[in-house]
């Protein structure tokens, strides 16, 4: 696999339904400027990391599963000038990358384009949008949402008006142009807080290797 190892952190990303105890040292989810799990990735290169969102905590762990390795596994990576740590994911069999974004508070957010190609924005045009007052999204659900073996049905979607003019890289002024390859891993939307709280992200950055559990 090609790692841009100056700019990109390419990886395994692995899901399982697998338990894992957190061991040693356990603190509160870091206050920084910008997505956390970027700041956790950056942070120490043989970390092994238990992250638990609705509890804001993250764990030292001293050991991982044997059972990791026969997980299955999908892509992730993270960018640094975009502070961006992202998912290989599929949104109604659309394979695509989906941002990790702990500072958007839904679930799961699509950009115009993406949202029209998936045939998900006629709702805009049928219904009465007048509750909508000064809102710049709508709602729609995406009917199936999978990553790696987790499948979700009904995933609430927030999607931009029509015209509004959405830039899903909006004030990230770090961002380089990008060559074919980089453009390859831009992401269509984010994967929010509220996913994010059902979920338990397992990080061994030494191995390039993410496990995501659902929390219990």
């Amino acid at each position: 696999m090609n790692k841009f190892l100056y700019v990109w952190l390419s990886a395994g990303l692995v899901i399982g339904q697998l338990a894992y105890t957190a061991e040693g040292d356990c603190k509160p989810l870091p206050d920084v400027e910008g997505d956390v799990l970027v700041a956790l990735v950056s942070s120490d290169a043989n970390a092994l990391l238990q992250i638990n969102f609705a509890n804001d905590e993250v764990c030292t762990s001293q050991s991982r599963s044997p059972d990791f390795d026969s997980a299955t596994s999908v892509n992730f990576h993270v960018n640094v000038d975009l502070d961006e740590i992202a998912v290989q994911g599929v949104v109604e069999g659309y394979q695509t990358w989906l941002r990790i974004d702990t500072e958007y508070s839904g679930e799961l957010l699509l950009d115009r384009a993406t949202a029209e190609g998936l045939d998900l924005t006629a709702a805009e045009f049928l219904v009465d949008n007048s509750q909508l007052e000064a809102a710049e999204f709508f709602i729609e659900y995406v009917g199936s949402f999978e990553i790696g073996e987790i499948a979700l049905r009904n995933v609430e979607t927030n999607i931009p008006l029509l015209e509004v003019p959405y830039d899903h890289y909006v004030d990230r002024d770090t961002k380089p142009e990008m060559s074919a390859p980089e453009a390859a891993f831009l992401t269509v939307g984010s994967i929010g807080a509220t996913m994010l709280e059902e979920i338990i992200i397992m990080l061994d950055i030494a191995n390039h290797q993410m496990t995501m559990t659902q929390a219990r």
